[in-house]
C-alpha cells in the first residue's frame, strides 16, 4: 500500500507535467494560428479590408519566410497537433497507471467510466469532459476554438459573400476547423485510454 501510494504520488506529478506541456502545445498552435492570418491579412489586403492602417507589407518578410509560413501551414498544424497527440498519449499512459494502483487518495477527482467515455467522445469539441475532470484550461481552448468554429461556419453558411469578402474569417474558419479535427482525435485517443483504465467498485476511473 505504501509503494502504491509513493507511484501515485509520482504519477500525479508526471501527469501535470504532461498537461502543462499539452497547454503550451495548444498555446503554439494559437499563436502560429495568429501569426498566419497577420501575415495573410497584411499580403491580402486583409487590413484594409477592415479599414485598419498598418505599416507592414509583404516586402516586410522574405519570400522564404512567408512561403514557409503561409503555404505550409497545413504541414504546420498537423505537426503541432501530433505533439499533442503524443504527450496526451504519454499522459493517458500514466493514467492506466494510476487506475491499477490500489490506492484511496483523491476518489472526489474520479468520474464514472462509462459516462465519461460517452461525454469526450459526443461532446468533447466542447471541452465538456475537460470541464468535469477540473482540467479547466483545455477546457477553456476547445470551448473557445468551439465557439469560433460554430460562429464562421454559420457565415460560412448562411452568408457566403461575407465569407468569401473577409479574409480574417476565412482564416479563423480554416485554423478552428483544423483544430476541431485535431481535437477530436485527441478526445477518440482519451476515449480509448479510458476504455482500458481499471474501474474502482464504483466504476469510477482517474481521467
Amino acid at each position: 500500500m505504501k509503494k502504491d501510494k509513493k507511484d501515485f504520488i509520482l504519477l500525479r506529478e508526471k501527469i501535470k507535467r504532461y498537461n502543462k506541456i499539452i497547454i503550451g502545445i495548444l498555446a503554439v498552435f494559437i499563436a502560429y494560428a495568429l501569426i498566419h492570418s497577420v501575415l495573410i491579412l497584411d499580403c491580402n489586403d486583409g487590413f484594409r479590408e477592415l479599414g485598419v492602417k498598418t505599416s507592414y507589407s509583404c516586402t516586410n518578410f522574405s519570400n522564404d519566410f512567408y512561403k514557409f509560413f503561409v503555404d505550409n501551414y497545413m504541414i504546420i498544424s498537423i505537426i503541432i497537433l501530433i505533439a499533442a497527440a503524443v504527450f496526451m498519449i504519454l499522459q493517458k499512459i500514466a493514467l492506466l497507471k494510476i487506475n491499477q494502483l490500489n490506492v484511496d487518495l483523491l476518489d472526489e477527482e474520479k468520474v464514472e467510466k462509462n459516462n465519461h467515455i460517452l461525454v469526450t467522445l459526443l461532446l468533447g469539441y466542447t471541452g465538456l469532459h475537460k470541464f468535469r475532470t477540473e482540467n479547466r484550461p483545455i477546457g477553456f481552448i476547445y470551448l473557445i476554438n468551439f465557439i469560433f468554429f460554430g460562429v464562421t461556419w454559420i457565415i460560412k453558411t448562411f452568408f457566403a459573400e461575407t465569407f468569401d469578402k473577409y479574409t480574417m474569417i476565412r482564416c479563423a474558419y480554416e485554423f478552428s476547423l483544423l483544430f476541431i479535427i485535431g481535437i477530436i482525435i485527441l478526445n477518440v485517443i482519451e476515449a480509448i485510454f479510458s476504455f482500458l483504465s481499471l474501474k474502482d467498485d464504483e466504476d469510477r476511473i482517474f481521467a
